[in-house]
């Protein structure tokens, strides 16, 4: 996951109780979001990896429009951008618009 300023200080500050929404987006920054929808990420953390509790997550969009990353945010609507995660498996929501995001593991690491 990469997490800029924001999504960091977020972490730092609250820890797991940050509230932080996915969208999906076909590029890497908060204006390529590409579903119509944020969904709220619940989590477990143990060991230093969080984990995404309820998935799948499911969107809608376009049909064929890109989803090529996963997109950080503060709010459901308009708030901050807290970074993204680039995707593994389809790039794409399939010809009804929709889309699945079935899994989402947050790691940390630091160089001490």
């Amino acid at each position: 996951m990469g997490l800029n300023t924001a999504g960091i200080n977020a972490k730092l500050e609250d820890g797991n109780e940050a509230v932080f929404y996915v969208a999906i987006g076909d590029g890497p920054t908060s204006a390529d979001q590409s579903s119509n929808e944020r969904v709220l990420i619940t989590s477990t953390v143990a060991a230093g990896i969080e984990t995404a509790t309820g998935v799948p997550y499911s969107f809608t969009g376009s049909p064929s429009a890109g989803a090529t990353h996963a997109l950080f945010f503060s709010a459901s609507s308009g708030g901050t951008f807290y970074g993204f995660d680039q995707l593994t498996g389809d790039v794409a929501f399939n010809g009804d618009g929709q889309f699945q995001l079935t899994a989402l593991t947050i790691t940390g690491s630091s160089p001490v």
